[in-house]
């Protein structure tokens, strides 16, 4: 009877901090409610991975400009950033700049507004900052980011310790792996999904 009752406490325990990652996954963030704010930090135990999105997709005001900043907890790690869906009419006026520390990724404009398909970057740096900005006219505007620790600095992404080797190569949380998000990068945290979830 002693060994049932640990085995359900154990497990009660499990499923209890297996929801608790998977709420922390799946919070919501409104980039234009965090504009110029402190950088939101992802780690490798609470938050590792995100996704964020615009409040709504009305019209913003003529020259608008919001930054939210994301890094890392380690030096080791990377930020793998996936664009997910981006709907941005007043394209070249209306623009989201994703910079990998300092550097420009989305040097396409066709990357930067308009209805592109998906496209990730992994970071070559701890940090990613994303600058969306209006120009003069009143345009509706929406997109839908992801985003995930790179473990680059973990051999072989073992899964009994919790990782998930996407086939990109990217090494993320095995916590984000169905979330209905792109953390991998080529959405392969994804596939094999029940409508349970992991």
């Amino acid at each position: 009877m002693a060994r049932i009752n640990r085995y359900i406490i154990l497990t009660v325990l499990v499923l209890f901090i297996e929801f608790t990652n998977a709420r922390a996954a799946n919070e919501k963030i409104f980039m234009d409610k965090l504009c110029g704010s402190g950088a939101i930090v992802l780690d490798g135990d609470v938050k590792p991975g995100t996704a964020f999105q615009l409040s709504s997709s009305t019209k913003f005001q003529p020259n608008f400009s919001c930054t939210i900043k994301f890094r890392t907890a380690q030096p080791t790690q990377r930020l793998v950033v996936t664009v997910e869906q981006l709907n941005i009419a007043d394209c070249p006026g209306d623009t989201i700049r994703i910079y990998d520390g300092t550097t420009l990724l989305n040097q396409d404009v066709k990357q930067q507004c308009g209805t592109p398909s998906s496209f990730s970057f992994t970071t070559k740096t701890t940090e990613a900052s994303f600058t969306f900005a209006t120009g003069k006219t009143t345009k509706t505007a929406s997109f839908k980011i992801a985003m995930a620790i790179h473990f680059a600095a973990v051999p072989s992404c073992p899964q009994n310790l919790g990782f998930f080797l996407c086939k990109n190569k990217n090494c993320i949380s095995k916590s984000l792996k169905c979330d209905a998000h792109d953390h991998c990068g080529d959405a392969t945290d994804e596939f094999s999904c029940s409508m349970v979830g992991k």
